[in-house]
């Protein structure tokens, strides 16, 4: 690895039966250059949008919306390979996956994943961003907020 680049990492650890996940993407060197900045505020912005739809009720392409049409307006789609969000459980990520034709309902007691990433950038090749979420009757609650701190400081 060469200082310049960035290091996509995703950590998926299991216990006692269950997954868990936090995707996040460094700088080689420690610091981030300008583009990169720029391009992990827009990951943490449609993390933020997509958190915030994660309400019960609330239909999957209705959770994944926001996110795409902010991609749109910033020339991500190209790049766009997965949809921002699905749940998460005996497997790090599993069905229902909440894209752009998604009927599942958002209910209590679901474990969602927020997953923001690019990838095929010409000059970036990839970035991602990845959290979970308890949904309870208010919202989504982190599973761990200092993760979901990290990642918005960004």
């Amino acid at each position: 690895m060469l200082a310049g680049e960035m290091v996509m990492l995703g950590i998926a650890p299991r216990s006692k039966g269950y997954a868990g996940v936090i995707g996040h993407t460094l700088p080689v060197s420690g610091t981030y250059s300008p583009l990169q900045k720029e391009y992990l505020k827009h990951m943490k912005e449609v993390l933020v949008m997509t958190r915030d739809a994660l309400k019960p009720g609330v239909s999957g392409k209705d959770v994944d919306a926001p996110g795409r049409a902010y991609y749109q307006k910033h020339g991500l789609m190209p790049y766009l390979v997965c949809p921002f969000a699905h749940t998460i459980g005996i497997m790090e990520a599993e069905a229902p996956f909440f894209g752009p034709n998604s009927t599942d309902v958002i209910v209590p007691g679901m474990t969602i994943c927020v997953d923001v990433s690019f990838f095929g950038h010409p000059e970036l090749n990839g970035v991602r961003i990845e959290t979970g979420y308890e949904i309870t009757d208010q919202g989504a609650v982190p599973f761990s907020p200092e993760m979901e701190q990290v990642l918005l400081s960004l």
